[in-house]
């Protein structure tokens, strides 16, 4: 199918503006859902989220989160309902605890390779 000139601009307009990019580059972004389900803490490096928000259950020490693609840069979050500890033995620059019902982001900076976190108590 051909698109006018019209149609193409309207697109750029509409959806590929530069604000808008970041619905592409985001987990829980346009492309991607915001509910990453319920994941249980694991003595090591806890799987990619798969949305913006992630339960994580259980008490264990995670060592790692492994990113959800290779060049991702920006925040996740996740809702404890156990108190499970982080480290810094892989890609996390803080160590911590999390507070039960507390809400906990990571920030990832490619520059550092490592997942800053928004409390460590």
């Amino acid at each position: 199918m051909l698109f006018s000139k019209r149609d193409i601009a309207s697109v750029e307009d509409d959806y590929l503006t530069e604000p808008d990019f970041r619905f592409f580059s985001t987990v829980g972004g346009q492309q991607q859902s915001l509910d990453g389900g319920v994941v249980a803490s694991v003595a090591g490096v806890m799987p990619a989220p798969t949305g913006f928000i992630t339960v994580v259950s259980g008490a264990l020490a995670i060592t790692g989160i492994t990113l959800p693609y290779p060049t991702f840069s920006g925040m996740f979050c996740y809702i404890p309902t156990g108190a499970f500890t982080w480290t810094v033995a892989t890609n996390i620059a803080l160590a911590g605890t999390a507070v039960v019902g507390k809400a906990l982001l990571f920030v990832y900076l490619p520059s550092t390779g490592k997942l800053y976190p928004n409390y460590i108590a």
